[in-house]
């Protein structure tokens, strides 16, 4: 194998381990964003994932390419949702001459780019989202961009979902944490049992309208006489 065969397969491994080794979502998306321009070649990306049911902007590396994603959701067609719905790569050579999005071509055109590669995020079974990579360059996307950009596009989903992953677990342990706690408190100062203290703490939630874990960040934060 020479070295030029190396370069592209050197250049996914590294982009997957730098994927896998950020601490949480917001520096992932950061990530999947900086490592798709460096391995397409591309001049801006956007980030869609579904919150909700719905399709939505999460991330992108400049306002145009953010702006050019937005046009598919207010026109409701694009390569980003394509890709979505047929969980597939989808490549435009050129926005001017492609006849399947003419509402979203315009304002991406006014936008300076010419050529987009789209890429499912998800699995074989769901897609999640999209990766959106922009281009100011006619058919900037060939066969071999496009099947590295699928490739990038499975690290990139899984090291999503481990991050968003990793980050309810810890949001989870927190909230235990904080629960565990105002027990403490309550049970100090009511001189009653773990159990007891539990159901004062969920009572005072349902009193209070907020959630368990947010009254008992209120208990810890409480002067002494705000127990109830």
């Amino acid at each position: 194998m020479t070295a030029m065969d190396l370069g592209p397969t050197s250049e996914l491994a590294d982009a997957a381990a730098g994927l896998y080794g950020e601490p949480d979502v917001p520096s992932t998306v950061r990530s999947v964003l900086d490592y798709a321009l460096t391995l397409t070649g591309g001049d801006g990306v956007a980030v869609m994932l579904r919150q909700g049911g719905r399709p939505a902007v999460l991330s992108a590396s400049s306002p145009a390419a953010e702006r050019a994603d937005r046009a598919q959701l207010s026109c409701a067609e694009g390569p980003g949702l394509q890709a979505m719905s047929e969980r597939d790569a989808v490549v435009v050579d050129d926005v001017d001459d492609d006849p399947r999005w003419r509402g979203w071509s315009r304002p991406v055109r006014e936008l300076g780019f010419r050529s987009v590669l789209s890429l499912s995020l998800g699995t074989t079974r769901s897609s999640v989202g999209a990766l959106s990579v922009y281009s100011a360059k006619v058919g900037a996307f060939d066969g071999e961009r496009a099947e590295l950009g699928r490739c990038y596009a499975q690290h990139a989903s899984v090291a999503l979902a481990s991050a968003r992953h990793t980050s309810g677990l810890r949001r989870a342990m927190d909230e235990r944490h904080a629960i565990g706690q105002a027990q403490g408190v309550l049970m100090e100062r009511h001189g009653i049992d773990a159990a007891q203290a539990f159901a004062l703490l969920r009572s005072s939630a349902r009193d209070h309208g907020v959630k368990l874990s947010e009254r008992a960040e209120q208990i810890i934060a409480s002067r002494p006489a705000d127990v109830g």
